[in-house]
């Protein structure tokens, strides 16, 4: 493995992706939209406004039932002490249906990125030149995954702070908690979300390497995003919750998947083989 092919592969497919305001542009779009805007609206307006309306009466009382059959104590608690039902929705949209939108952003944009890794080369009419540089083809993959890995953490850390920090300054005087900085958020962050990304990517670069256009490998990555919408309803519903310790599981049976991905990354030593499969 040579650091410097690998980083020198990374600088060069990053350029690439920011040099186009159609790829990176829809990329922060999204995290502003889902991880910033979305929770900011739902904090202000619910608290300084009837968010729910005329409905509030009539969807008093099935909340009141979720909040009293709700399996985590401390946070049953904490919603039962809140003032309003307004109040109560912010809170808990805040604390778990805020979680799948910066699963969703780590997605989409992984897939932006890393679906474009070797059909953007092809459509670029440089992946002859790539493919018989005298580079290991394990460099080649790894450099297009640190490509991916290093923008799409970077927009979902940024969300993430920004996010914390607006959210904070409109809350905390009101519920006098810090949300986000939990154990559940934590593990979200900085275990789910780093080795969702990865999985996601190297799943996609392997999906590029054998498909022929960027809408092929986009059909392809884009059904990850199917268990989010999944994880929504669930959340929604009250089917279940996704707390730390399923938090943990579900990054540690992603961390097998990479594992497992990485051993298919292996397969394409040969030249050749990876060549003739972007050929129509």
């Amino acid at each position: 493995m040579n650091k410097t092919t690998i980083l020198t592969i990374a600088r060069k497919d990053m350029k690439a992706t920011f040099s186009s305001k159609k790829v990176w542009v829809p990329m922060i779009i999204v995290a502003v939209m889902l991880c910033i805007i979305v929770p900011a609206f739902i904090a202000y307006f619910g608290i300084h406004f009837d968010l729910l309306g005329t409905s509030t009466k009539d969807i008093e009382k099935p909340i009141n039932a979720f909040i009293k059959d709700f399996p985590n104590e401390e946070m049953r608690n904490t919603l039962i002490a809140l003032p309003t039902i307004d109040f109560k929705f912010v809170y808990f949209f805040l604390t778990f249906m805020m979680i799948p939108f910066f699963l969703m952003v780590a997605i989409i944009n992984s897939m932006v990125t890393s679906s474009n890794s070797f059909v953007g080369e092809k459509e670029r009419n440089t992946l002859e030149t790539l493919l018989f540089a005298p580079i290991s083809i394990k460099d080649l993959f790894l450099g297009k995954v640190v490509a991916s890995l290093i923008p799409t953490l970077g927009i979902s850390f940024a969300a993430f702070i920004i996010s914390f920090i607006v959210v904070n300054v409109i809350t905390y005087p009101y519920f006098k908690v810090i949300l986000y900085f939990n154990s559940t958020w934590m593990i979200l962050m900085f275990w789910v979300i780093p080795i969702l990304v990865l999985f996601n990517i190297i799943l996609n670069v392997l999906i590029s390497a054998k498909v022929k256009t960027f809408q092929e490998a986009q059909q392809f990555g884009g059904l990850l995003v199917l268990p989010i919408v999944g994880i929504i309803i669930s959340q929604a519903s009250g089917m279940f919750f996704l707390s730390p310790f399923t938090l943990f599981l579900i990054g540690a049976a992603l961390l097998i998947c990479n594992l497992f991905l990485i051993k298919l990354v292996t397969k394409f030593s040969n030249r050749n083989t990876l060549f003739q499969s972007q050929i129509h």
